[in-house]
């Protein structure tokens, strides 16, 4: 899948737009279930989505058919107050008939009906209520709801069906199948260790996964194989280097986002941050277990086992130290047991 800037390289595409400008992996993945509900009750069974490369969505769902195009927005361009009159200029050449835009940002509505969008659905949270055509928008006290409560509500609002209750990202069984060959002398259990982290306060540490990793080779035997973004190349290096460079630690940094998917798919857990790599694990149906010493948990992902301090948690306040590498250790343990 091809995507491109809104506006780089106008045509008409027509159908249903859908808005989703969070930024990361994680709300693409948390999102996908309404995604895949509002294709589902289009004429065309597909969408076309707008939304931000920091995002990936274009490799990300690159193997869905019910998103037909990804179009980028630009930071730059639609933003500030004429931000929403530059973006309808955009959007209008596409020809779009319907569009639900998942934020309640203003611009996105005016956006919308600058570019003579003619059936406009969103939460309607404050003044972007003016510029839809829908009268089910979402009340003022959704303000305080998270991306996917508002989300289920908008969905509930339109009669709308949620098909999934919890993500499901399709991996092409080829690439499946190329994994596990690739690995294939790698002794078992294979566990992924989830080592980036989009903030400061949601990452563990070399020394806490190094710990990690030390009793769970020992206790099971198995491989364990070091996920991230080209920003963890160096704590990856670190863990490998600690333990001497062995095979069973596989230093997976820097792949390609639906390749990570892959791999993860084949190993039996994910052990990890708070992070979209974690969102992606549970995703393609990994047993994952989820590292929350920064922000409370907000997915509503039964697969995500999440391990959090004891006592208050805030959002941004670093208590990662106070999540043991014992307690996660044994928490890995009993769920591969139990499987």
């Amino acid at each position: 899948m091809e995507a491109e800037t809104a506006g780089a390289n106008p045509r008409h595409i027509g159908g249903t737009l859908v808005i989703q400008p969070l930024p990361g992996i994680g709300d693409a993945i948390w999102l996908l279930p309404h995604l895949k509900s509002i294709a589902a009750q289009t004429k065309e069974k597909t969408v076309t989505l707008l939304t931000k490369k920091r995002s990936l969505a274009d490799s990300l769902f690159e193997h869905m058919e019910c998103v037909r195009d990804v179009l980028w927005l630009d930071d730059r361009r639609d933003r500030g107050p004429f931000g929403g009159f530059r973006l309808g200029a955009a959007l209008k050449p596409y020809g779009f008939d319907t569009v639900w835009i998942l934020h309640s940002s203003p611009r996105y509505g005016l956006a919308t009906w600058r570019a003579g969008i003619g059936e406009r659905i969103g939460y309607g949270i404050g003044w972007q209520d003016a510029f839809l055509t829908s009268q089910h928008s979402l009340s003022r006290l959704a303000r305080k709801f998270t991306a996917i409560e508002k989300a289920n509500q908008l969905l509930l609002n339109h009669s709308v069906p949620k098909l999934e209750s919890m993500p499901d990202l399709p991996v092409p069984e080829f690439m499946r199948e190329e994994n596990l060959r690739r690995f294939a002398d790698l002794p078992r259990p294979w566990i992924s260790f989830i080592i980036g982290a989009s903030e400061p306060f949601k990452q563990w540490g070399v020394e806490n996964f190094g710990a990690l990793a030390d009793r769970l080779h020992r206790e099971t035997g198995g491989s364990i194989f070091l996920i991230g973004g080209p920003g963890e190349s160096d704590l990856a290096d670190r863990l490998h280097t600690r333990f001497g460079r062995p095979n069973w630690m596989v230093p997976m940094v820097s792949q390609p986002i639906l390749e990570t998917a892959a791999i993860i798919a084949v190993t039996d857990i994910a052990v990890g941050n708070d992070t979209g790599a974690l969102n992606l694990a549970a995703a393609t149906g990994i047993r994952s277990v989820g590292l929350f010493g920064g922000s409370a948990p907000m997915m509503e992902d039964t697969r995500i086992d999440a391990i959090m301090p004891f006592g208050e948690l805030r959002y941004g306040t670093d208590r990662m130290a106070d999540i043991s590498p014992d307690r996660v250790a044994d928490r890995v343990i009993s769920t591969l047991a139990a499987d």
